[in-house]
C-alpha cells in the first residue's frame, strides 16, 4: 500500500514510521514544504500522558525526546508584587526542531520518504497514493481542496498573540501578568532544554491596537514586549522568530475523512495553546491512524471510519477544555482584585479538567494553606486544619450560612430551600391568599421558601409577609421559566417592587434564573450579567442560577452554569448559588474556591458527599 503524508509535522512523521514499522504500508512518502533544516519555531510542550502514548509505541523515540528537552511539574505565577509556585502537572518541553529531527530520522530509518522543500498544490499530485494523509497543520492544502466534504469551521478568537523566545531560562511554566497604560499583558514561558525559553504574549484586541503593536514591525514589537516584561527577563532579550501577532484559530470538521484522503492533528482540528494539548492530540492521532490501519488491512476507508469514531470524541473534550482556559484569560480583568492565593488557585482549575480533590493530590501544601486563608477570610479566625471551601461559613447581609452548601430543607447544607409553595386557591379552602405555611423544619439552617413560576405581585406580598412570619429567611422568585434575554428586556419589576415592599429591613431578596442550556455561553453570561444588574437595583441579593431550555448532557450543563455564574458573581458582585454547577462535595468546593459562585446547591444524591466530609 502506498501512503503519501502532506505536512512533515509531528504527526506526519510520527506516523510514517509507524506504518512503516508495522509492516502496514510498503511505500510511505512525506511532503514537507520547508527545508529539512528551516527554523519551524521555538519549543512545544508534552504533556505526561503525550510521552506514555509515545513511549508505547516507539520508546526509542520517547527516550530521544525526553534527553533533548527538560521536564517539570511547577507552575509560577507571577502577578503585580506576588508570586506563587504551585505543583501540577508533569510537562516536558523540546525544541520543535529536535522533535522534527528525531521523528523524522526514526521514519528515514524504518523506510519512510521524505520530502523537503517540496509544496503541494493539489491532490492531483497524489493520484496514485492509496491514502493521502492530510497532515499539513490549520492552514490544510487537503482540508481546503475537500472543504465540501469536511466541511471545516474556523472562528479566530477575539484576542492576539505571538510566539518569542527570550534568551533567559526559566526552569517551569511561568505565568506572567502585568498591567500597562495600555492594558493587562500576559506571558506564558516555558523551558526546552536549552539556553532559550519559548514565550507567548498574549493580549487583547483593544490592548494590541492602543500599544501601536497592530502598527510594529517585528523587531519592535519583540522590544515593547521586551520592556513590559523587563522585571521578570532580567536583562534578557526578547527573540523574534518570524512569526507575526496572530488571532488563534479554533478549527472543527464535521467530517475528517472523505474516500481515501484523513485529516489528522491541526489539520482537523485545534485546541487553544493555552492547555498545551496540541503536540499532544496530533501524537495521538498519528498512534490511532496507524493502529486503525493495522487492524484493517487492505480496507482503508474502513479504517478511517475507526478512526475517527474512536478520536473524536477526545479530541472534542479537549477543545471543550482549550476554550474554557482561553476564556479565563481573556476574562482576567474580572479577578484584577483577587488575593493572590485565590487567582494562583483559579488558574489552575481554570480548564475545568482538574478538580479541588486533584490540585490538593498534586500540591497538598498548596491547598491546606489555600483552605487555611479561604476560612480566614470567611470566620476572620484562623486554623491549623481548616475545612475545605464549601464547608466553610458564608456571611450575606445579616444572615450567616454554616457552610456553602445549599440543599432541600432538612439537609445538611448551610442553606435550605423548601417548595415550590401551592398556588393560590391550590389548597382547597376556598379561601383567597396562601394556606398556612409550617415552620421551618430546622432552626440552625436558614430555609427559603421557592413561590411558583405563576405567581402575581399580590401572591408575592402575600407569600412573603406568610414566610416572614413563619421565620422563614426568605422567599425565592421562581423566573426560570423565562428565557434570560426575555427577562433583560422585560424585567419583572412589579413583582421586584412587591416583594421589596413585604421583606423586612435586613431580611434577603432571591430569585432564580434558568441558564439556556443552548447557543452562545459568551451571549448568555452577558444575558445574565445585564440581567443581575437590573435585579440588584431593585434589591435582590441572592441569585440562583440553575439549568434552563434546551438540550445538553449533565457534564456540559455543569461547566455552563458555572460559567455564567462567574461571569455574574465577579462583575456584578451579587451573592450567586450556583445550581447544577456540581455534583459533589469535590466539585462543590472547586466552584466555590475558584470565586465562580458563593454556594453550590447539591441534590439529595449528593447528601452522603457532605455526610462523609
Amino acid at each position: 500500500m502506498r501512503v503519501d503524508i502532506i505536512g512533515g509535522g509531528p504527526a506526519g512523521l510520527l506516523l510514517a514510521g509507524l506504518l512503516r514499522r508495522d509492516g502496514t504500508a510498503d511505500d510511505v512518502r512525506v511532503f514537507e514544504r520547508h527545508g529539512r533544516d528551516a527554523d519551524r519555531g521555538w519549543g512545544l510542550v508534552f504533556p505526561e500522558g503525550a510521552l506514555r502514548a509515545l513511549e508505547q509505541v516507539d520508546g526509542a523515540a520517547c527516550a530521544a525526546v525526553k534527553a533533548a528537552g527538560v521536564a517539570w511539574s511547577l507552575v509560577d505565577i507571577r502577578r503585580r508584587s506576588s508570586r506563587m509556585l504551585v505543583n501540577g502537572n508533569g510537562f516536558h518541553g523540546v525544541p520543535r526542531a529536535a522533535l522534527l529531527a528525531i521523528l523524522g530520522e526514526a521514519a528515514e530509518k524504518r523506510g519512510a520518504r521524505l520530502h523537503f522543500g517540496h509544496r503541494v498544490n493539489g491532490l492531483e499530485e497524489h493520484g496514485e497514493a492509496d491514502l493521502v494523509v492530510g497532515a499539513d497543520g490549520v492552514n490544510s492544502v487537503v482540508r481546503r481542496e475537500l472543504e465540501e466534504f469536511f466541511e471545516p469551521r474556523t472562528r479566530r478568537s477575539s484576542s492576539k498573540y505571538a510566539w518569542y523566545g527570550v534568551d533567559r531560562v526559566f526552569p517551569y511554566f511561568t505565568y506572567i501578568f502585568r498591567e500597562t497604560r495600555w492594558g493587562l499583558f500576559q506571558a506564558y514561558c516555558y523551558p526546552s532544554g536549552q539556553p532559550w525559553s519559548s514565550m507567548i504574549v498574549h493580549v487583547s484586541e483593544e490592548t494590541w491596537h492602543r500599544a501601536g503593536l497592530s502598527g510594529m514591525d517585528e523587531e519592535a514589537s519583540a522590544h515593547l514586549c521586551e520592556q513590559v516584561f523587563a522585571e521578570d527577563l532580567r536583562g534578557g532579550t526578547v527573540l523574534s522568530g518570524g512569526a507575526p501577532w496572530s488571532s488563534f484559530p479554533y478549527l472543527r470538521c464535521a467530517r475528517w475523512h472523505h474516500r481515501n484522503v484523513v485529516l489528522v492533528g491541526d489539520a482537523a482540528h485545534t485546541a487553544h495553546w493555552s492547555i498545551g494539548s496540541g503536540t499532544r492530540l496530533a501524537i495521538e492521532d498519528a498512534v490511532a491512524l496507524a493502529g486503525a490501519l493495522a487492524e484493517r488491512p487492505g480496507d482503508v476507508r474502513g479504517a478511517l471510519e475507526r478512526f475517527a469514531g474512536a478520536r473524536r470524541g477526545r479530541v472534542e473534550r479537549f477543545q471543550a477544555a482549550s476554550r474554557l482556559s482561553e476564556r479565563y484569560f481573556q476574562n482576567l480583568e474580572r479577578y484584577r482584585d483577587f488575593a493572590p492565593m485565590q487567582f494562583a488557585y483559579q488558574l489552575m482549575v481554570r480548564s475545568w479538567r482538574i478538580t479541588h480533590e486533584e490540585v490538593a493530590e498534586r500540591d497538598p501544601g498548596f491547598v491546606a494553606e489555600f483552605d487555611r486563608w479561604f476560612h480566614a477570610r470567611a470566620t476572620g479566625r484562623t486554623a491549623d486544619a481548616a475545612p475545605p471551601p464549601a464547608l466553610t461559613p458564608k456571611r450575606i447581609g445579616a444572615l450567616t450560612t454554616r457552610n456553602r452548601l445549599v440543599t432541600e430543607e432538612g439537609g445538611d447544607g448551610g442553606l435550605a430551600v423548601t417548595g415550590p409553595v401551592p398556588e393560590t386557591g391550590a389548597h382547597g379552602s376556598g379561601e383567597a391568599g396562601p394556606p398556612a405555611l409550617p415552620r421551618p423544619r430546622r432552626e440552625d439552617v436558614p430555609t427559603l421558601v421557592r413561590l411558583p413560576r405563576s405567581v402575581g405581585p399580590e401572591e408575592c406580598r402575600m407569600w412573603a409577609r406568610e414566610a416572614h412570619g413563619q421565620g422563614y429567611a426568605s422567599v425565592v422568585l421562581d423566573l426560570s421559566g423565562e428565557s434570560l434575554r426575555r427577562l433583560r428586556k422585560r424585567p419583572p419589576e412589579r413583582l421586584l417592587a412587591a416583594l421589596r415592599e413585604e421583606t423586612p429591613h435586613g431580611h434577603l431578596i432571591a430569585a432564580a434564573v434558568g441558564v439556556d442550556r443552548a447557543g452562545e455561553v459568551e451571549t448568555a453570561a452577558e444575558d445574565a450579567v445585564a440581567l443581575a444588574r437590573t435585579l440588584r437595583d431593585w434589591g435582590v441579593d441572592v441569585l440562583f442560577l440553575e439549568p434552563g431550555q434546551g438540550s445538553a448532557d449533565v457534564s456540559e450543563t455543569a461547566v455552563r452554569v458555572a460559567q455564567i455564574c462567574d461571569a455574574v458573581r465577579n462583575e456584578t458582585g451579587m451573592t450567586v448559588v450556583a445550581d447544577g454547577a456540581a455534583r459533589t462535595l469535590n466539585e462543590a468546593n472547586t466552584v466555590v474556591a475558584a470565586g465562580w459562585a458563593d454556594l453550590c446547591v447539591l441534590r439529595p444524591q449528593s447528601a452522603t458527599d457532605v455526610e462523609e466530609a
